[in-house]
């Protein structure tokens, strides 16, 4: 027996119906790491548990006395019933499933993963302490912030440690701000959580995945799985050996970035107080409603309520959401919003920029934007890409785009002011170098005056045009001043959070 495969065949030359085929097929799809079809019929459907229970033991030197007669003591009760669909030979087959099965040496990687996802399903709720790290490519860690999270059925709830609450109870979703006293109502829609305890699961068992390591996360010892989604990028996920739950979640390596999140505690079918989920407006607090989208029964009254023609996906959404000109279809872990395009596309200065329906793309982290049809599409969460292509055959992505040609005058760049400029933006200083055009900006303005600005600038700022950007360089147009073209590029971290700095540029 090898790789934990339980073996008991019987003759396949049976009917389909059979009850001993219906056997060998729920081992089958065990065995194969699929979820199994459960028998209509008790006794197979008793007995189908059993295996599944063999199949999940840990491993151990050897079966218990106890798990042993136990197990006998089933077996002869099912061969003693005039229903009993199994000869006494294949039952002791069975029972010498358990002696291999509970070997050291017969259990495969995927065990634990079952083993989890059947775990998390049995959750009633749970409470813990959240906490994101994000690492760059220089291995530079930045932890973000630790969150309180509480889960219970469909309603769930974060405290952050500026104590900011966020609330879904299935029917409302709210964010109280204390800082501001603000209390803001939101959709329901795309209401993402960092580490979803049931999809997490759920995804682990769908997709390849290996063992690749052993690891002791916050005090638990932990089993690291890789898994490798279908056209994406491998990540990790850490499995608590006694109790099977996940505790640690690694995101891949995403534009330099790449986030740890980790339950620094967590306590399983507790006791969480009611009120954690119910609403209720703090005495003095100012409500801010973000719900102008209400739930439609479908597509048609949704196309009635919103006057739109929607652009439709070959997947079907879990719900739709319409409003004036305006429709959402929700995904769950991703949204789509078409709404009417009352003027020309203008991407955000952050963006990188692709293509999609030959137009411009706006690429932002797990969003995108662009027009197409007469409508503005805005695709927003963890599929973006993949939902996007439903819409727009030709999506090409910032990494596939091929910049123009270098500067004409290249630029001398001191990396060690390039680092303390990095430094100050991490502290908060000098946002607006994390904007292309602002730096290509100011860096024009100080080759025009370089004695420094009196007055107001000679150009004007809305003279710029981003020409392209793939997140990592960026190239702005002026359509003023004697400068034509100025290059940027992040030296320091490619990420969201990276500065710009000039590296060169083209004169008129």
């Amino acid at each position: 027996m090898e790789d934990n495969k339980i073996s008991m065949k019987t003759n396949k030359n049976l009917t389909q119906t059979s009850p001993e085929q219906e056997v060998d097929d729920f081992i089958d799809r065990l065995n194969e790491e699929r979820r199994p079809d459960q028998s209509n019929d008790q006794d197979i459907a008793e007995f189908q548990a059993l295996i599944r229970e063999i199949k999940n033991q840990r491993p151990i030197d050897g079966p218990s006395e106890k798990f042993t007669l136990e197990l006998s003591q089933k077996l002869q009760r099912r061969s003693s019933t005039q229903k009993s669909f199994l000869p006494w030979s294949a039952l002791v087959a069975s029972f010498l499933i358990v002696i291999f099965l509970l070997s050291p040496w017969s259990h495969t990687n995927n065990d634990i993963v079952l083993a989890m996802e059947q775990t998390v399903q049995q959750l009633q709720n749970y409470h813990g302490t959240l906490e994101k790290v994000s690492i760059n490519e220089a291995g530079e860690r930045q932890i973000f912030q630790q969150t309180d999270v509480w889960f219970k059925g469909n309603n769930y709830a974060t405290r952050t440690e500026d104590s900011i609450i966020s609330v879904n109870n299935g029917e409302r979703r709210w964010r109280v701000n204390p800082k501001n006293k603000e209390l803001f109502l939101l959709p329901l829609y795309l209401d993402p959580h960092n580490f979803d305890l049931q999809k997490e699961a759920t995804i682990a068992q769908q997709y390849p995945h290996k063992i690749v390591g052993q690891d002791s996360i916050a005090g638990r010892t932990t089993i690291r799985i890789e898994i490798d989604p279908p056209g994406g990028l491998p990540y990790y996920l850490w499995i608590d050996t006694e109790t099977h739950l996940p505790v640690q979640l690694q995101t891949a390596m995403q534009k330099a970035i790449q986030t740890t999140y980790t339950f620094k505690n967590l306590e399983t079918n507790t006791q969480i107080p009611d009120n954690v989920f119910t609403y209720n407006l703090p005495e003095g607090y100012r409500i801010v409603d973000q719900t102008t989208d209400k739930s439609m029964s479908g597509l048609t009254e949704a196309i009635a309520v919103s006057g739109l023609t929607p652009l439709q996906l070959s997947e079907k959404p879990q719900q739709i959401f319409a409003s004036t000109q305006r429709i959402v279809f929700d995904f769950e872990d991703t949204i789509v919003i078409e709404t009417k395009a009352l003027k020309p596309f203008a991407p955000s200065s952050l963006a990188a920029l692709g293509q999609a329906a030959g137009g411009p793309l706006e690429v932002l982290p797990d969003t995108l934007r662009w027009q197409q049809n007469g409508l503005e599409l805005k695709v927003q969460g963890q599929r973006a890409e993949e939902l996007a292509k439903q819409i727009a055959n030709t999506i090409k992505m910032p990494d596939s785009q091929v910049l123009p040609n270098q500067p004409t005058v290249k630029v001398e760049v001191d990396m060690e002011i390039v680092k303390r400029n990095q430094q100050q933006v991490d502290a908060g200083s000098s946002p607006w170098q994390l904007d292309p055009v602002q730096v290509a900006f100011t860096f024009a303005i100080t080759q025009i005056s370089p004695g420094g600005i009196t007055g107001n600038p000679s150009i004007n700022f809305n003279s710029l045009d981003i020409t392209s950007n793939n997140g990592t360089e960026a190239v702005i147009q002026f359509s003023e001043g004697p400068i034509k073209t100025v290059y940027v590029k992040r030296l320091v971290r490619h990420a969201q959070s990276g500065i710009w700095a000039a590296i060169g540029y083209d004169p008129k």
